[in-house]
């Protein structure tokens, strides 16, 4: 058994519903719920608040006295029956009459107690029915996960026609790819996109809050229609709805709830926006890919006009209006990536985003087309001089919707690109580095030999004109300058000790002619090897 499936049988989620504060309170104090694998999920003091609570808790059971305000416990439980047809009942009840338990028994009523409670009853009913509940929410859990499965591969298939621009399934085909009941009707897309500021700063808790806003979806989704398809993508969450009579109020309201209710998950993030954008409705399950790119363009486009409702009904998108960068600011792009110039590529940048934020009409698409632009002409410059990072096109365009402004989008692509460019430049210099490394090591094993120039270069396999270049811009000396420090710094060490003459310091670092050895160490610190040697005796 998994860990989920664990977790579902761990704990049970039940609601308590009675008239009098004192007896929810008994009743929360009188069990020790939490060791017998159940949660309170919530309390009410009326028929309709349970009611609520039953909508937006979905519990497993529902504790109830038979007489509530609002509407009696017979009611409570008709109607809680049909939100949630698998809910159970526990019926409690002050009055010694037959006939109530009667009609609470006939809703399938798991039992009926009689105040005042007694903790022993209470549990005895609870444990019974802990592995009865534990079965069907395993079994629940299951089949609600095969769902979502063939809810994310229905939308990641809506989405793959978006691309491509090719007509989407019919209503049969995807009923017998992935089990829907789609018929005639009305199909209508949409993109719910979350904000919150800094979300990249703070991945785990977005995460967690993505989690949350895509079970209230799901949730609210179930009690509008009987078929729609929601997963979580790049772009937010992604929605397809079928209904088969299209009400405009009824949609706005779900909707609205969706927003609220998301915008209200404050424990991670205080300033949540939630963009809520509607393709046009449709007939035919074929046209749903038209409903969904109108909803992705609406997503966007909150780049330039951000508002909280976005529909397709009432402000046509402009699909055909798109944007191309003029090939030699392209050109300009590529040459700043190849030569890791970052000074260039920053004004590059400025001035490209500067022309089009001026252009008139901008819309998010257009900006959109501006980042791929920017990137894919820098991508191709920087491979040029070395590998950019695999993942780097893909992180860039998953963090392009986290943008809100194109301001916000300008800081992405000089954030990501500059780094890539000081990236590949220390690379760069780390390979340049590398034959310098070689050649010093080979230096200080055979400084006293009379060593060449051509014999350094041809062992760490190099042209000796390029190598000598090279040796000069990475160490900042000439190769015989280098050397000759070397062999000066060794011969002050052995002049130091006493059993060594200064004829013998000499041939140790590789001078043979002690006069030359002399007037050249004489020249790099000022004294003769033989002034050296008294100043530390």
């Amino acid at each position: 058994m998994s860990e989920s499936v664990r977790e579902v049988l761990r704990m049970l989620r039940v609601v308590l519903a009675d008239d009098e504060n004192k007896v929810i309170l008994l009743m929360q104090k009188l069990i020790d719920w939490e060791a017998l694998g159940y949660e309170i999920a919530g309390t009410a003091n009326d028929g309709l608040r349970a009611l609520e609570l039953v909508r937006e808790k979905q519990p497993h059971l529902l504790i109830t006295d038979v007489r509530m305000p609002g509407c009696d416990g017979i009611e409570l439980i008709q109607r809680a029956k049909a939100l949630q047809p698998k809910l159970h009942f526990i019926v409690i009840s002050g009055y010694r009459k037959f006939e109530y338990a009667q009609n609470a028994l006939k809703y399938g009523v798991e039992d009926y107690l009689l105040k005042p409670l007694k903790q022993e009853e209470l549990t005895g009913i609870l444990l019974r029915l802990k592995e009865k509940m534990g079965q069907e929410a395993a079994l629940e859990f299951q089949l609600k996960k095969s769902g979502e499965h063939q809810q994310e591969l229905l939308l990641d298939a809506l989405l793959g026609t978006v691309e491509r621009g090719t007509s989407f399934l019919s209503a049969g085909q995807a009923n017998g790819e992935y089990g829907f009941h789609f018929g005639n009707g009305t199909y209508v897309a949409a993109v719910i996109r979350v904000d919150v500021p800094d979300a990249e700063s703070y991945q785990d808790g977005y995460r967690i809050l993505l989690r949350h806003a895509l079970e209230i979806v799901r949730r609210e989704s179930g009690l509008l229609t009987e078929e729609y398809a929601a997963s979580l993508g790049k772009a937010g969450i992604s929605v397809l709805l079928y209904l088969r009579a299209y009400q405009a109020v009824e949609v706005t309201q779900y909707f609205t709830k969706i927003r609220k209710e998301i915008e209200n998950q404050r424990d991670l993030f205080w300033n949540v926006q939630t963009t809520i954008c509607l393709g046009s409705r449709k007939d035919s399950l074929e046209q749903a890919g038209e409903s969904m790119r109108e909803a992705l363009w609406l997503c966007r486009d909150r780049l330039c006009r951000p508002q909280s409702w976005r529909d397709a009904a009432q402000e046509m998108p402009d699909l055909a209006r798109r944007y191309q960068m003029d090939a030699s600011r392209k050109k300009s792009f590529q040459v700043a990536a190849e030569c890791l110039d970052e000074v260039r590529f920053v004004q590059e940048l400025e001035e490209s985003c500067q022309t089009v934020e001026a252009l008139p009409d901008l819309n998010g698409q257009m900006v959109e087309d501006w980042f791929r632009q920017v990137l894919e002409a820098c991508l191709y410059g920087m491979r040029q001089s070395g590998e950019t990072e695999a993942p780097l096109e893909e992180e860039m365009e998953e963090r392009f919707w986290h943008c809100t402004d194109i301001a916000a989008v300008y800081r992405l692509l000089r954030q990501g690109i500059q780094a890539e460019i000081r990236r590949l430049k220390e690379e760069k210099s780390l390979r340049e580095m590398r034959p310098i490394t070689e050649a010093k090591h080979y230096i200080q094993q055979h400084y006293q030999e009379a060593l060449r120039l051509e014999d350094v270069s041809s062992a760490v396999g190099f042209n000796a004109t390029y190598f000598s270049t090279l040796f000069k811009k990475e160490t900042g000396q000439n190769f015989m300058d280098y050397l000759t420090e070397l062999r000066i710094n060794k011969a002050k060490e052995l002049l130091c000790g006493e059993e060594l003459s200064v004829q013998d310091v000499a041939e140790q670092v590789g001078y043979r002619d002690l006069k030359y050895f002399s007037r050249l160490f004489k020249k790099l610190t000022g004294v003769s090897p033989s002034d050296y040697k008294k100043l530390y005796k």
